[in-house]
């Protein structure tokens, strides 16, 4: 008996030292610091940097809790993790959010009218309420909706055929291609616009400001007879609605009809929520229009292939199989001019990437990142071939990477903010840079993001 019970003792000892031993093992293993990812494919970015040292940072701690968070980030291994999570996710059906899920409650779009006055910051959000659409309200708008519908014969032929589709969380999948759901917020869609007139109100006189909407693939790309039957708001709409809260102070651009217009044409991934450096181009014309200044054919930038990309879809869907076997082809369009880029990244370091990096030596999942080096608080690009003076500030998200290189044919000087990072006031910034003109620029998904519109008003 007491043979038993020592051997039972020995045998928890020995597992406890055993959970200790490979505790430290694992502990020595995530400090060494070659095995640590600097970049995740899954999440398309670069990981936490270890902090610069500095006695102010060592005095108010974020030197340590700048460590803390380096050491979460960029843990060994950390890709193969998520990788798991995400798959056994997509066992249930079940996949990460992009910025929102299919079955949000979506509001209804208020009708433009000329009482419709521009609104204005500080924005008081309305309270809302899940209220069901009278049957009469739901006649009304699939009537205004058949009225201005529009069809080509290659899209009724398409309507007719039988799709595929697969729901996964926050993406859908039809056929060979992803989309995400798009549901109007008003409070949100309502603050962006006050936060685009104050800036407007203030650079009255000093600087031109305009605005482009960028729509999403599911309201260009979807096959209306698919589209019809899904949880997700009218973009064109949408769009509308935001432009009528938006002053005269403000030139709007259309960016809607540019990208529906040419919509047989490869304007967005289909295993990612970006758009194309093509999609891309089709509104810088736009805006170059608008803008009055030279809208460059397409031709005079130089085409390059870069290969395959899988992109969020692709891994927001637990890597799904279908979008596996169809990747994206990467394009990229190439500006002519001697241009030189200084980036300051989120850690205060300036770096001196290319413009457009060789995307064809990046893997499949991080090829975005060859525009304007991926999301950073501020980018600066000078183009000394073009000696006019002109000059502009881009205020943008994620899509407004791909839209900023063809910029560098019109601009001596390209400012770029990235709003969710970047902490001033975008006026100040305009007078003391002698900035001509301000863009900003932002997918319409990201105007009903409560989290960045308020970012985005904080700087206005």
């Amino acid at each position: 008996m007491k043979n038993n019970k020592d051997n039972n003792t020995k045998g928890v000892k020995a597992t406890i030292v055993s959970f200790f031993v490979l505790m430290f093992v694992g502990a020595c293993v995530a400090l060494y610091l070659p095995l640590r990812p600097t970049i995740s494919e899954s999440e398309n970015r670069e990981l936490t940097k270890f902090p610069e040292f500095s006695i102010s940072a060592l005095m108010d701690g974020s030197y340590f809790s700048g460590i803390s968070t380096w050491y979460a980030d960029t843990f060994p291994m950390r890709e193969m993790f998520m990788n798991a999570n995400a798959k056994i996710k997509s066992f249930y059906g079940i996949g990460d959010s992009i910025s929102g899920f299919s079955d949000n409650y979506a509001e209804d779009i208020p009708e433009v009218g000329e009482d419709v006055e521009p609104a204005t910051l500080p924005a008081q959000d309305p309270e809302t309420t899940a209220e069901n659409k009278t049957q009469s309200q739901t006649e009304k708008e699939d009537e205004t909706e058949a009225k201005t519908e529009i069809k080509t014969e290659a899209e009724s032929e398409e309507d007719a055929e039988d799709h595929i589709i697969q729901e996964l969380g926050a993406v859908l999948i039809v056929d060979k291609s992803a989309y995400e759901y798009y549901n109007f917020v008003q409070s949100t869609a309502d603050k962006y616009a006050s936060a685009i007139n104050t800036t407007g109100a203030k650079l009255k006189g000093k600087a031109r400001v305009f605005d482009i909407v960028v729509p999403t693939s599911i309201d260009i790309n979807l096959s209306p007879s698919v589209r019809q039957g899904i949880n997700t708001s009218d973009q064109k709409k949408a769009t509308n609605y935001i432009y009528s809260r938006i002053s005269s102070d403000v030139t709007k651009v259309n960016a809607f009809d540019a990208l529906y217009e040419k919509r047989n044409e490869y304007l967005y991934f289909r295993t990612d929520h970006h758009w194309t450096a093509r999609g891309a181009y089709y509104t810088y014309y736009e805006y170059a229009k608008s803008a009055g200044i030279t809208a460059h054919p397409l031709s005079y930038f130089e085409e390059q292939d870069h290969g395959e990309f899988l992109g969020t879809f692709y891994n927001d869907s637990g890597k799904n199989t279908t979008l596996e076997k169809n990747p994206d082809k990467f394009y990229v369009y190439m500006p002519k001019g001697d241009i030189k880029m200084t980036v300051t990244d989120k850690n205060g370091n300036r770096t001196n990437p290319p413009l457009i990096a060789d995307a064809s030596q990046y893997s499949r999942g991080l090829k975005y990142l060859a525009f304007i080096a991926g999301d950073n608080p501020y980018t600066h690009i000078v183009n000394s071939s073009i000696t006019d003076g002109s000059s502009c500030l881009v205020i943008k998200e994620s899509f407004g990477n791909a839209f900023v290189p063809f910029l560098t044919a019109n601009y001596g000087e390209i400012h770029v903010i990235d709003y969710r990072y970047w902490s001033g006031n975008i006026a100040s910034f305009v007078e003391t840079n002698g900035i001509d003109d301000v863009i900003f620029i932002n997918n319409m998904s990201a105007t009903r993001n409560k989290s960045i519109i308020n970012k985005l008003a904080g700087i206005s």
